[in-house]
């Protein structure tokens, strides 16, 4: 059995969804051949391929750093366009300079399954069958609806044989989009299994060597350090509610800098722990009361598959904004609007238990622990196992 995993590596939401998937497929199925393929870093490194790469990667991550408001205007309006409009632009910036290189993947490697990390596997996917490629007609090709929400340009993917998403909530969006809703199927965005794994509260703290007792929050940064991490952990500072920080700077080393400087400077008023990159999250989450930061699917399925309340923070680009009003709207999470605000949320989220119970109870509901294990079941079986 083989199966082709292509993804791209911006915001790593989509190698992360790869490696949960690669991963239990290797540790379930003994006769899998897995290739993951990244549809820009790999492959002839052609002037056009670069460009595509910077645009995905540093392009995306300059542009809603520096101009959010435009890119998410622009982002919405995208997800209104005109269904079946040639997008020429899409094409030429990302579907030509990668397709060549994937059906020559596709028909070497001969996949009996692909796994389309992105919306722009899927599209190739799908013009490799129309042009008629019969490898790409074989294999059995399963696309992820990787936020709650659905993608610009996901119309153009339509010939695929299953598309995963996280809730039965989008079905009106995707037929509008042109899809067979029996290709549909609900089985939420996947993560590592360790996040699916329970650690107790205590030991977890106890491994981080954090105080056992007290009511802890994770904060998140994501590598071009959204949100104003710092100005955040100050304004907690007004908070009356009695708790610790421990904060994943990942590989933003600016902010870690910062952060402890501030620490032994005495300006963070509260017991705060700085971690940069790590390899633990999972047991982070597991101390946790309240995750703070980013708001990407994968993020929300980790937490989620935690019972790990989120807390989103004031500026989430593209699906991240979305997510938060998908949750927002449905109890499941709460959002810092103004920074200057944010311990006005943290206090009413300890002190308000009515609220907190009914987000759990939402978080319950939401959450689909097995979303790794059922993809992989059904890009090997073709359905969805239930063992």
């Amino acid at each position: 059995m083989k199966v082709l995993i292509l993804t791209v590596s911006a915001g790593e939401g989509h190698n992360s969804m790869s490696r949960a998937i690669s991963n239990y497929l290797k540790d379930t199925y003994k006769d899998v051949e897995i290739k993951q393929v990244d549809l820009y870093k790999d492959g002839d490194k052609t002037r056009k391929k670069k460009r595509a790469n910077w645009m995905v990667n540093d392009g995306y991550f300059t542009l809603v750093k520096y101009a959010i408001k435009f890119a998410n205007s622009n982002f919405e309006r995208l997800k209104v366009r005109n269904i079946n409009k040639k997008a020429t632009t899409l094409r030429g910036n990302f579907i030509k300079p990668a397709i060549a290189d994937i059906e020559k993947v596709v028909d070497e490697f001969k996949p009996d399954a692909v796994f389309c990390a992105h919306t722009f596997a899927g599209i190739i996917m799908t013009d490799l069958r129309k042009k008629g490629n019969e490898n790409a007609k074989k294999a059995r090709v399963v696309t992820v609806v990787s936020d709650y929400d659905v993608a610009p340009y996901t119309e153009l993917l339509t010939e695929v044989d299953f598309v995963v998403t996280p809730s039965d909530d989008f079905d009106d969006v995707l037929k509008a989009k042109g899809f067979d809703l029996k290709k549909r199927i609900t089985l939420g965005i996947p993560v590592q299994t360790k996040f699916s794994k329970k650690i107790d509260k205590i030991e977890a703290r106890k491994e981080l060597g954090i105080d056992e007792n007290k009511k802890t929050i994770m904060m998140m940064s994501g590598g071009v350090g959204f949100g104003n991490i710092a100005k955040l952990v100050l304004n907690l500072n007004k908070c009356k509610s009695d708790f610790q920080i421990v904060c994943v700077c990942g590989r933003n080393a600016k902010l870690k800098k910062n952060l402890e400087e501030l620490k032994a400077k005495g300006k963070i008023k509260k017991d705060i722990y700085v971690f940069g990159f790590v390899n633990n999250v999972d047991v982070i989450m597991s101390a946790a009361d309240v995750l703070i930061g980013k708001i990407g699917g994968v993020g929300i399925s980790e937490a989620f598959n935690k019972h790990l309340p989120i807390i989103a923070n004031k500026k989430l680009p593209f699906q991240e904004y979305d997510n938060m009003v998908y949750l927002k709207a449905r109890n499941a999470c709460e959002y810092i609007s103004k920074n200057s605000e944010a311990y006005k949320v943290v206090d009413n989220f300890f002190q308000d238990e009515d609220k907190l119970k009914i987000m759990r109870e939402q978080i319950e509901v939401i959450r689909r622990p097995d979303a790794s294990k059922d993809i992989g079941d059904l890009l090997y079986l073709g359905k969805v196992s239930v063992n």
